[in-house]
């Protein structure tokens, strides 16, 4: 009995979530325009991805100023946040796995086929949530006003247009931002203490090694606005390269 409930909550959205996306999708197909406008700027990272990625790289040049060294700490420890919001994800993914809402039999038909078919098989957790709840929190460590600014983002200019495209429900979106801060605190607890004074002697030098170092934190903070999408295309040649190899 207790199995069974475990594995529905784990194979479907709540019915809080099913009334959510239902009256949400009605406003569907009202103004197409605008509906293929929120579409494109969420495939185009505007929502999201620049916003965040742009405000961790004004602090991290910010740090580099004299006396900035807790700043660029801050923002190393967001770095590796972001990495430990992404681990946090794919395992609760492997737990908890359910259709979006535009592949849900039963939500399908409130979705126009003028929107781009949601290719993903699982929409539990919001990875993208998971991230820029990350950043939002590191942030607000550092500077109040922004990082509240930054968590109304994700919030509004995250979760909501993802959730009006049927991309995720509300528990992805919530359960993504929980992920994120778990990740963040992790990094916060564990890392920064330790590995993050050695990381910035390395940005003290005058050497190539902090060339490269400064390449990598760009890399970084590049990838966090595109939502790592590289790397996952690389992991993915990298598979199927392994597969034909086999």
């Amino acid at each position: 009995m207790y199995f069974t409930f475990i594995l529905h909550v784990a194979l479907t959205p709540t019915r809080f979530d099913i009334w959510i996306i239902t009256n949400l999708a009605k406003f569907l197909g009202r103004y197409p325009l605008f509906d293929l406008g929120v579409e494109s700027a969420i495939r185009h990272n505007v929502l999201g991805g620049i916003c965040f990625a742009g405000c961790i790289f004004i602090f991290w040049m910010q740090g580099a100023r004299p006396g900035g060294q807790r700043v660029r700490q801050r923002v190393l420890t967001i770095l590796f946040g972001l990495l430990m919001a992404i681990v946090l994800s794919l395992l609760s993914g492997e737990l908890a796995s359910w259709l979006p809402p535009s592949r849900n039999p039963s939500l399908a038909h409130f979705y126009p086929p003028y929107l781009m078919e949601n290719t993903n098989s699982n929409s539990f957790p919001s990875q993208s949530s998971a991230l820029y709840a990350v950043v939002a929190a590191g942030i607000f460590s550092l500077h109040k006003v922004v990082g509240s600014a930054l968590w109304v983002g994700v919030g509004l200019i995250v979760g909501l247009p993802r959730l009006y495209v049927g991309g995720h429900y509300p528990s992805d979106v919530l359960v993504g931002s929980i992920l994120g801060l778990l990740g963040y605190f992790c990094a916060r607890t564990f890392l920064e203490p330790s590995l993050s004074p050695y990381l910035e002697r390395l940005f003290e030098q005058k050497t190539w090694p902090r060339v490269v170092g400064e390449l990598i934190v760009f890399a970084w903070i590049l990838q966090t606005g595109v939502e790592f999408r590289e790397v996952v295309w690389i992991k993915n040649i990298l598979q199927r390269a392994l597969d034909i190899w086999k």
